[in-house]
C-alpha cells in the first residue's frame, strides 16, 4: 500500500487523498470494514464500491473547527428540545454491489444511537452530514460526497470551507434526490436557519483567534 502522508517537517500536515484500486490490491474480493481494521493507524479510511480510499488524519485546524461545529449543533439541538447529537467522524454505509462506507466529519443523529450497540450507521440514521474542507478536499467534499450523501437520503449537508483566509459555511437541503443550496455564510456574517431546527451560523466563531 502506498503511503498517503505528505508535508514538510515542522509544518502542519495537509489533508491528502488517494484511492487504492481494487484490481491492484485485492484481486480476490472487495475491501471490507473488517479489512480496514487491520490497516496501519494514523490514516482515515473509506470504501467506495469495494475500493479503499486512504486519507491523512485531519490537521489540528480541521479538528478544532469540527469540534466547534459539533458544539454549535449540540447546543442548538438542546435549545430546540430535540434529541439529536452531533458526533464524528462516523461510518455510514453506502450500499452498492461491492459494498462500502463513507465517514463524514460530523453526523447529526438520534441521541439513542450514542447509547451503545451501534457501529455502522445507515443513511436513514443521519439527519445532517458535515464536511470540514481544506484545499486538498474541495472536489471530494463539494462534488463527490454530496452525490453520495444525497443518494443515501441524508436530508441536509453542510460544507465548512477552511481553504481560504476565513471560513465559509454553505448549507444544502436535499430536494428531489439532490442537494440544493439554502445559504452560504461568509466570515463576518451571522445567519439563523430554521431547518432542521433553529441554528445561528457565525463562521468567524469556528476558528481560533490569536489573543
Amino acid at each position: 500500500m502506498s503511503n498517503a502522508a505528505g508535508g514538510e517537517p515542522g509544518k502542519a500536515p495537509t489533508l491528502m487523498t488517494m484511492t487504492i484500486e481494487f484490481h491492484r490490491h485485492r484481486a480476490d474480493r472487495p475491501w471490507t470494514r473488517e479489512d480496514v481494521r487491520d490497516l496501519p493507524e494514523g490514516f482515515r479510511y473509506e470504501i467506495e464500491d469495494g475500493n479503499l480510499i486512504v486519507m491523512n488524519s485531519p490537521s489540528p485546524q480541521h479538528q478544532y473547527v469540527a469540534l466547534q461545529v459539533m458544539r454549535l449543533l449540540n447546543d442548538a439541538a438542546e435549545a430546540a428540545g430535540v434529541d439529536l447529537v452531533a458526533v464524528g467522524p462516523v461510518d455510514v454505509a453506502t450500499p452498492s454491489e461491492r459494498g462500502g462506507y463513507r465517514s463524514p466529519d460530523i453526523a447529526l443523529i438520534p441521541g439513542e444511537l450514542t447509547e451503545g450497540g451501534y457501529d455502522l450507521l445507515m443513511g436513514d440514521d443521519v439527519l445532517l452530514a458535515v464536511e470540514v474542507t481544506g484545499k486538498d478536499a474541495i472536489t471530494r467534499d463539494t462534488i463527490t460526497k454530496p452525490l453520495v450523501y444525497a443518494r443515501l437520503g441524508i436530508p441536509y449537508y453542510w460544507v465548512v470551507r477552511i481553504d481560504g483566509p476565513e471560513p465559509v459555511v454553505t448549507v444544502y437541503r436535499r430536494v428531489g434526490g439532490r442537494y440544493e443550496e439554502m445559504v452560504t455564510v461568509p466570515a463576518g456574517e451571522s445567519v439563523t436557519i430554521t431547518e432542521p431546527f433553529p441554528i445561528t451560523i457565525e463562521p468567524a466563531r469556528l476558528v481560533r483567534r490569536r489573543r
